[in-house]
C-alpha cells in the first residue's frame, strides 16, 4: 500500500493555516510540504482508503489509520500529491466499498466524486496592511478610538449574488462591479450570498461542499483575488454561510459519516446535538466558518437562519473559535425565531397619541432582549421587524398593517443594533421575484382587481408579473411605440382586463420610484448597520427569482411563485436583463446619485452610524416621522413624509437646540425629484419646513 511514502502520524502538528485549531478535517499541506488527510466517518467503518488520481497517471490507493473511534488520517511525503490533483476517500463498511469526495474539500471543479487538493499558502495576498488593521475603513468588532478601525455599526452593506451580478456571473467579472460599488456608490462593505459549492446554479443556500467555492463562479484563487481586490478598494467582505442544513441535491455526507440528523424544511439537518458523535459535526461546521475567514480573508460572516441549526451551543462554539483565532472578525446572525425576544421584539401596548411613551423603559427592554445573541458571541442580526414595518407603510402587507406611526417608532429604536434593509433577496425572490418598485406599482394601478379570474394566490402572482412586464415595456420604450390595439393585446396577454395609457403607467412608475427612495432613505436614517440589495441602488427593475435548478426536476410547490425555477428564471435575474432606453436612464442615474450621497452623508456624520436616537417626533395624522440622532458633536434630524400630501413651508417641526440646515432631500432634482420642496433657510426651535410627498429630508446641525 505504498507504506514507504507514509509519514508517522504521531509526528503530525496542527496545520499552519488554522494555527492551533487542531480539530481541522480535510486535506491540506503542512509547513514541510507533506499532504495531510483527516476524515470523520462512521464508528463502525472497517477500513478507509485514500485514492489519488495524479495528472495523467493511474489511480493510487493508500490505507488510512484510525486514530479515534471515527477519525481516520494519513500523511504523505512531499511530492506524492501535487496542488490541484484529485483525490477521494473509499470507506469499507458492512462489506461494502463506498467512494466519497472529501466532506471538507477546498476545491471542487464539479459537485460530486473527486475532490482537488488545494494549497492555500501558494496564493500571494496583497492586502497585508488591511489585514493588519492599518486601514481605518476596515470594520472590526474590536474597533475603538485607539486603533481607529470602523465599528460594526458603521457597515453600509451592498448585498450581491455573484452569479447574477454580471452577465458572466464569475468572481473575475464581479471585480469591475465592486470597483463601482466602492468608488462611485461609496459603500464600505459587500455581502456575498453563499458561494459554497453546490449543484448547478441557485442562490447558494443549498451548498453541498461547505469549504469549497462554487465551481461555476471560478477557482479558489479567483475568490481570493476578488476579496484581495475588494480590500484594496477599501471594501469589507462579508460571506454568507449556511450551517443550518445541507443542500438536498447530490449530497454525500449521509454516506460519509454521522453528519446528518434527518431533514428540516431546507434539506438535510446537521447532527449538532444528537449523540456522542455530534462534537465532530460541530467541529466540521465551525471549521467551515473559520475557513472563509482565515483562508479567504473574509472580514465577517452572515450566518443563515441560525434558528434552524437548533443548536445555540454550536453558534457559541463557532463564535468562540472565530473570536480566538481572528478576534476582529464579526458575526451577523439571520435568526428569525418567531417567538424569541432576540428577534421579534415585543412592543409595549399601543398608547393613545396623547400619552407620552416611556422611551427610557423601552430602550432598557431592547437592551435586555439583545443579551441572548450577544451572549452567543454574535455582533448583529438581520432586522426582520424593520423590513416588515417598511413594507406595511408602503405596501400595506403583513398582519402588522400600521394605522399610525407609533409601532414604527418602536421598531426603529430597536433597529439601531441590527442590519436594516427595505428589501433583501428573500423578500424579493421568496414572494414573486419582483422588487419594491414593482410591488408598489401593483398597488398604484390596482392590478389585483384587474387580473382575469383565477384563484387569489395565483392572482397576486399574476398581478406582480404583469406589473413587471408593463414596467419593462415602459422603460425599454416599447410601450410608447405600441398602437392602442397593440397595447390592448399586450395587456390581455398578461391577464389584465384594462388598457392603461402610457401616461398612467409612467406616473405610477415615478411615484413608485419616489416611494422606493423614501424606503432607502429611512434605512439610512437609523444609526447602525445598513444594507441594500444589488440593483436597488439604481432602481433596477430586474427580477430576482428563486432560480434554483433541481437535480430531479422542480418541485411542484414552486409553481405557486408564478414561474418555474431553472435557467430562464436565472437569466431573468441577471442585473443586465432589463434594457432601459435613453429617455428613462436618468431615473437609474439619479437613484445611484441618491444612494451615493446617502453613503457619503453616513460616512461624514457618525451619528448615522454609531450614534443614538435621542428623540423622535410622531405625527400620526400627517404620517410624518422625525428622528434626531446624535454622536458627540455630530447631529442629524431626518423627517420622513409617508403621505401623499405636500407641505410647502407649512409643516411645523420642533428642532432640537441649535441651528439646522438641509443637507439632503430625496425630492432634489439631482435625484429625479421636483426640487420644489427644498429648505434653503437656517432653522431653529419651532420652524415651518417643506416636505414633498413620500419623501425624506435630512437636516444637519449648522453650528
Amino acid at each position: 500500500m505504498h507504506d514507504n511514502h507514509i509519514k508517522n502520524i504521531n509526528e503530525h502538528t496542527a496545520p499552519c493555516v488554522f494555527d492551533t485549531w487542531s480539530k481541522y478535517f480535510g486535506a491540506y499541506y503542512t509547513d514541510n510540504g507533506q499532504a495531510f488527510f483527516r476524515l470523520f466517518t462512521f464508528p463502525d467503518t472497517e477500513k478507509v482508503f485514500l485514492e489519488i488520481k495524479p495528472f495523467n497517471k493511474n489511480i493510487i490507493r493508500y490505507e488510512m489509520h484510525r486514530t479515534e473511534i471515527c477519525i481516520w488520517q494519513l500523511e504523505l511525503e512531499k511530492g506524492i500529491i501535487n496542488n490541484g490533483e484529485r483525490y477521494r476517500f473509499v470507506i469499507l463498511r458492512n462489506n461494502e466499498y463506498i467512494s466519497v469526495k472529501d466532506p471538507c474539500s477546498m476545491w471542487q471543479d464539479s459537485y460530486f466524486k473527486w475532490s482537488r487538493i488545494y494549497n492555500h499558502s501558494l496564493y500571494n495576498w496583497t492586502d497585508k496592511s488591511w489585514m493588519c488593521g492599518k486601514n481605518s475603513k476596515k470594520v472590526s468588532r474590536l474597533a475603538n478610538i485607539t486603533n481607529k478601525l470602523s465599528p460594526v455599526e458603521a457597515l453600509r452593506v451592498y448585498e450581491l449574488h455573484i452569479g447574477t451580478l454580471t452577465a458572466e456571473g464569475t468572481f473575475k467579472s464581479a471585480k469591475e462591479k465592486i470597483k463601482h460599488i466602492a468608488q462611485n456608490l461609496h459603500f464600505n462593505a459587500i455581502e456575498i450570498m453563499p458561494v459554497e459549492n453546490t449543484y448547478s446554479f441557485n442562490w447558494g443556500y443549498d451548498g453541498v461542499d461547505k469549504y469549497s467555492p462554487n465551481h461555476t463562479y471560478g477557482t479558489p484563487d479567483d475568490l481570493k483575488d476578488f476579496i484581495d481586490y475588494a480590500h484594496n478598494l477599501g471594501i469589507n467582505v462579508i460571506i454568507d454561510i449556511v450551517p443550518n442544513h445541507l443542500g438536498p441535491d447530490i449530497a454525500q455526507l449521509h454516506k460519509t459519516g454521522p453528519y446528518i440528523e434527518g431533514e428540516n424544511c431546507f434539506g438535510y439537518k446537521f447532527n449538532f446535538e444528537k449523540d456522542e458523535y455530534s462534537v465532530y459535526v460541530r467541529d466540521f461546521i465551525v471549521g467551515a466558518a473559520l475557513n472563509w475567514i482565515i483562508n479567504y480573508h473574509a472580514d465577517g460572516l452572515r450566518v443563515d437562519m441560525t434558528k434552524f441549526m437548533c443548536s445555540d451551543y454550536t453558534m457559541k462554539e463557532m463564535a468562540a473559535e472565530i473570536n480566538y483565532h481572528v478576534p476582529d472578525a464579526f458575526l451577523i446572525a439571520e435568526d428569525g425565531r418567531d417567538n424569541d425576544d432576540r428577534v421579534i421584539r415585543k412592543f409595549p401596548p399601543e398608547e393613545s397619541e396623547e400619552n407620552e411613551i416611556n422611551h427610557e423603559k423601552f430602550i432598557k427592554k431592547i437592551r435586555d432582549n439583545n443579551i441572548s445573541l450577544s451572549a452567543l458571541g454574535f455582533d448583529s442580526e438581520w432586522d426582520f421587524p424593520f423590513h416588515k414595518q417598511i413594507s406595511s407603510m408602503l405596501l400595506g402587507i403583513w398582519d402588522c398593517r400600521i394605522k399610525n406611526l407609533c409601532s414604527f417608532d418602536y421598531s426603529l429604536r430597536a433597529a439601531q443594533a441590527r442590519v436594516k434593509y427595505a428589501m433583501s433577496h428573500d423578500e424579493i425572490g421568496n414572494i414573486d421575484g419582483t422588487r419594491l418598485i414593482t410591488k408598489i406599482m401593483v398597488n398604484e394601478l390596482n392590478l389585483n382587481d384587474k387580473i382575469c379570474d383565477c384563484c387569489h394566490s395565483l392572482k397576486c402572482k399574476r398581478a406582480a408579473h404583469a406589473a413587471h412586464r408593463v414596467l419593462v415595456a415602459l422603460v425599454s420604450g416599447e410601450l410608447e411605440n405600441m398602437s392602442e390595439d397593440e397595447r390592448k393585446e399586450f395587456y390581455e396577454s398578461n391577464y389584465l382586463t384594462c388598457n392603461f395609457s402610457v401616461e398612467e403607467v409612467l406616473n405610477s412608475y415615478l411615484k413608485a420610484v419616489t416611494m422606493h427612495k423614501l424606503a432607502i432613505g429611512k434605512v439610512y436614517s437609523i444609526p447602525g448597520p445598513k444594507m441594500i440589495f444589488q440593483g436597488d441602488e439604481s432602481a433596477n427593475l430586474a427580477y430576482f427569482k428563486f432560480f434554483r435548478k433541481f437535480s430531479t426536476g422542480p418541485e411542484t410547490y414552486l409553481r405557486d411563485k408564478g414561474y418555474e425555477p431553472g435557467l430562464s428564471a436565472f437569466l431573468d435575474s441577471k442585473l443586465n436583463s432589463v434594457k432601459v432606453c435613453d429617455k428613462y436612464k436618468y431615473i437609474n442615474d439619479s437613484m445611484e446619485k441618491y444612494t451615493s450621497d446617502l453613503n457619503i452623508l453616513c460616512e461624514n456624520n457618525i451619528s448615522l452610524s454609531s450614534g443614538n436616537i435621542e428623540k423622535t417626533l410622531v405625527n400620526t395624522q400627517a404620517d410624518v416621522h422625525a428622528i434626531y440622532t446624535r454622536k458627540i458633536y455630530n447631529e442629524i434630524c431626518s423627517v420622513s413624509n409617508f403621505s401623499g400630501t405636500a407641505f410647502n413651508a407649512n409643516y411645523g417641526l420642533m428642532f432640537p437646540k441649535g441651528k439646522w440646515k438641509e443637507v439632503l432631500n430625496s425630492d432634489d432634482v439631482l435625484y429625479g425629484g421636483s426640487g420644489n420642496y427644498k429648505n434653503n433657510n437656517i432653522y431653529e426651535k419651532y420652524s415651518y419646513i417643506s416636505l414633498a410627498p413620500y419623501s425624506i429630508t435630512f437636516f444637519e446641525k449648522a453650528d
